[in-house]
């Protein structure tokens, strides 16, 4: 039974590879073969628009909720003092990424409802947020 699924899926590969057909355009005689018939332009998905978007960015942002913990601290450290930032920052941070972990849960589990392309936080992700409040206080 195992030899004969082997060599079903052996059979499909191949199948697969040889049935890939391929472009082909005259240019000065010759024939020009350009790759698969079935290559699309990635500049021409509306990605923005899928609901591959909304689950990227749910998984993003349960990957990465605590990121907001250190994004606090370093924007409440620059507002006011650092004593504010290692208190006032860490409390509002923990908040802040308790939030940012359910609305990431949020879009992975709803990913199939529409809107796919507004985020429920801004920024659209716990990285950039991040990244924007320790660039503002370190430069």
């Amino acid at each position: 039974m195992k030899m004969v699924i082997l060599v079903l899926c052996v059979m499909v590969l191949m199948l697969g590879i040889v049935s890939v057909s391929y472009c082909e355009e005259e240019a000065d005689g010759y024939t020009v073969i350009k790759g698969p018939a079935y290559q699309v332009d990635r500049d021409q998905i509306p990605y923005k628009t899928e609901p591959i978007n909304k689950l990227e960015r749910g998984i993003i942002n349960i990957a990465t909720f605590w990121l907001e913990i250190p994004a606090e601290v370093a924007k409440i450290s620059k507002e006011q003092d650092p004593a504010a930032g290692m208190t006032v920052g860490l409390v509002d941070g923990t908040v802040t990424s308790v939030v940012r972990g359910f609305t990431g849960i949020y879009d992975a589990s709803t990913f199939m409802m529409p809107s796919y392309s507004k985020p429920a936080m801004k920024p659209e992700y716990a990285w950039k947020a991040a990244d924007d409040k320790l660039r503002a206080l370190f430069w």
